[in-house]
């Protein structure tokens, strides 16, 4: 007989068929098709038994079928209408479940359907939710009312039917949701000493919607100077839920197109590396849910430029003694130069007699004049990497006298602050000279090049200023003799940076000694920090990467964290001072684990050894049942960091050998080889190592 079981309506198409008692051998069976989309659809007929799909019809305009089954027993009809012009595999899907029954020798040769339906063998059916996010587990259970049953699960596609378990004794399926959309279970089960396809069935439907997508929301460049040899730090700012896991993976391109991984999939999101060559770089930095079955779910590029080194950059080139001089005394020429990797420097001075250093490292020049006459000095600098003659280029013109008396000389400067510069505080400068018969002083001061204030020549060797901006300065100083002629005899600058305050700066940081702390522990944390008064501190706890707390800039300095769940937890520190306006002047942190008395593992990942010691290999191993050529991806996740330590294989173990103590956990994802997604199944397993 063929009996019509029951059927799963999605989207708005019904399916009618022509039912009778007894069917003869390749009795045709009528199917007709009813249209409630107000579409122009075209439809595709399959017919699933024991797992097997069969094609009856491709995509056609007609509505009705005419089926013969050639064989006894339940067969699922799947019916897909997709619209004209559409891209997607099909728009609309309707399935029913039926029992076909055979007649021998003119007899019927089973029970009747409503007979087995009489002792129902399925209870109930219990499922762990209604809907899913992607990547979660369904966890199914089947209640029955006898104890010899066994049990095979289905489950509804884009493609119809899948087959995901066939006959086994377990009542429990752990299904990992991989797909969004309107789903069902299937379940057919069946005495062990049954002889049919299947005694009872029933059925669950459930949802299953997208998570929401991580997104970055900002790529910055942390890195002081993008040069060669230097330390390049990127770090990237991304939205996502809070009770997800992000992994970040950073890809450089190097000028000549060719691809770096810097970091393969990671919680971590600050990279730090090293140019060794100049030119245009790539940093491509993809993003995905831990659990995403995408390659990944956003992107962002950083270019950046890498210069062999800072362009040069004369801050001052000057003499000790102020020409002209007398013959036999030696003069130091000094040049000072910001920028460079590595600069050489040259002085060449034309006159009477000639010198010429060639390229060196040696910024000063110990000139003995030898002879009267107007002498021209010449600096030369470039890096040692720079190809040309010079980079820089500065003159001095210069005159020898004859030795008439002792030279003046400035033997001493004596600043006197040990600190930076701060505006609105007094600046003092006192100095020491010899020769001559009765020296005068006088002090010019200099802001970006200009002129601010000039003390005239008189006998005060010292000079107090207090400067009402912030930049760079330089202090001109400038002796003479009482009977001196000249502008002056000898002078030297001073060069020096005045700031708006004085920087907050985080010198020790005090935590409890304790070799371990638990939940629930109260940890007191002190700050020392130089200008207490003037200084605000800003505390924000992370808890395995997470920011649980942030609070703002305040002035105590001392902080007190109570755990309330175990993991690795992170207190960055900033310190500003109270006039600082973006930003923070230092930063330190703080690390530390919170332990419970005991971890919860999973038994899917079976370790070698029940206890795990530093320095000690530890084996690892998955089982899992389904799939085809089964490929296995490692994670394992230290100090709060997830990391790809195994990429997909048909190795089912790792080996780890921990070096620090503390809590790690280990994900393995699974999927079979010609799967092309991120996986099928996961399972994680945590440990301490002590």
């Amino acid at each position: 007989m063929f009996r019509v079981l029951g059927g799963v309506i999605m989207g708005e198409l019904l399916l009618e068929l022509d039912t009778r008692d007894i069917i003869e051998d390749n009795s045709p069976v009528n199917i007709k098709i009813v249209n409630n989309t107000h579409d122009n659809l075209r439809y595709k007929i399959l017919t699933g038994k024991d797992g097997i799909w069969e094609t009856l019809r491709e995509f056609e305009k007609g509505n009705e079928f005419i089926w013969n089954p050639k064989e006894d027993g339940e067969y699922m009809i799947m019916v897909q209408g997709r619209k004209e012009n559409s891209t997607k595999p099909f728009d609309y899907k309707v399935t029913q479940s039926v029992n076909v029954k055979r007649r021998v020798d003119g007899l019927q040769n089973e029970i009747n359907k409503d007979e087995i339906k009489e002792e129902k063998l399925i209870k109930g059916i219990y499922l762990n939710k209604d809907v899913f996010n992607v990547g979660e587990k369904a966890e199914l259970k089947v209640d029955s009312n006898n104890e010899n049953i066994m049990y095979r699960y289905f489950i509804s596609g884009k493609n119809g039917w899948q087959l995901i378990k066939d006959y086994t004794l377990e009542n429990k399926l752990n299904y990992t949701i991989n797909e969004s959309g309107q789903f069902e279970f299937l379940i057919e089960c069946k005495k062990t000493s049954s002889t049919n396809t299947a005694d009872d069935y029933a059925t669950v439907i459930f949802t299953s919607k997208e998570f929401v997508k991580p997104e970055i929301i900002n790529f910055i460049n942390l890195s002081e100077k993008l040069i060669v040899n230097s330390e390049l730090t990127f770090e990237v700012e991304a939205n996502f839920e809070d009770e997800r896991t992000a992994l970040y993976k950073f890809v450089k391109i190097s000028p000549d197109g060719s691809r770096t991984c810097i970091q393969d999939f990671s919680s971590n999101r600050i990279v730090t590396f090293k140019e060794f060559k100049e030119g245009r770089y790539k940093l491509l930095c993809l993003i995905r849910d831990m659990y995403s079955n995408k390659e990944f779910d956003d992107r962002a590029v950083m270019v950046y430029d890498i210069k062999p080194y800072e362009p040069l950059q004369l801050r001052s080139f000057t003499t000790d003694l102020s020409s002209p001089q007398e013959k036999g005394e030696v003069i130091e020429v000094k040049a000072v130069i910001d920028g460079g990797s590595d600069i050489l420097y040259r002085f060449k001075i034309d006159g009477e007699i000639s010198e010429d250093t060639g390229y060196t490292r040696n910024s000063t020049l110990k000139w003995n004049a030898k002879k009267e006459g107007n002498y021209r000095i010449t600096l030369w600098a470039k890096d040692e990497s720079f190809i040309g003659d010079y980079e820089v280029e500065s003159k001095l013109d210069y005159k020898i006298e004859k030795k008439v008396k002792k030279p003046i000389k400035i033997t001493e400067l004596i600043f006197d602050r040990d600190k930076t510069p701060i505006i609105n505080e007094v600046i003092k400068l006192r100095v020491s000279a010899d020769g001559g018969t009765d020296l005068k002083y006088s002090f010019l001061i200099i802001k970006d090049g200009k002129t601010i204030e000039s003390i005239d020549f008189g006998s005060n060797n010292w000079v107090e200023f207090i400067p009402n901006e912030k930049g760079n300065y330089q202090l001109d100083v400038r002796v003479k003799d009482k009977y001196s002629t000249k502008e002056y005899d000898v002078h030297t600058v001073l060069n020096f940076k005045v700031r708006e305050y004085a920087e907050g700066k985080i010198d020790h940081i005090l935590v409890p000694a304790k070799e371990y702390f638990l939940v629930g522990d109260d940890i007191d944390i002190e700050v020392i920090v130089q200008n207490t008064r003037q200084v605000k501190v800003k505390y924000v706890t992370k808890v395995n990467g997470q920011v649980v707390e942030e609070t703002d800039y305040v002035k105590n300095k001392r902080f007190k964290v109570t755990p309330k769940c175990p993991g690795k937890y992170t207190i960055d520190i900033f310190a500003r001072n109270i006039k600082c306006k973006e930003g923070f002047d230092s930063r330190r942190e703080v690390r530390f684990y919170v332990s419970e008395a005991l971890p919860i593992t999973d038994t899917k990942i079976s370790a070698s050894d029940k206890v795990f010691k530093i320095n000690e290999e530890i084996n690892f191993s998955t089982k899992c049942e389904g799939g085809s050529r089964v490929c296995y991806e490692y994670y394992i996740m230290i100090n709060g960091n997830w990391s790809l330590v195994q990429k997909y294989s048909r190795k089912s173990y790792y080996s780890f050998r921990p070096y620090v103590p503390g809590k790690y956990k280990v994900l393995v994802l699974t999927k079979s080889y010609y799967k092309k997604c991120a996986y099928e199944d996961y399972d994680t397993f945590e440990f301490k190592v002590e």
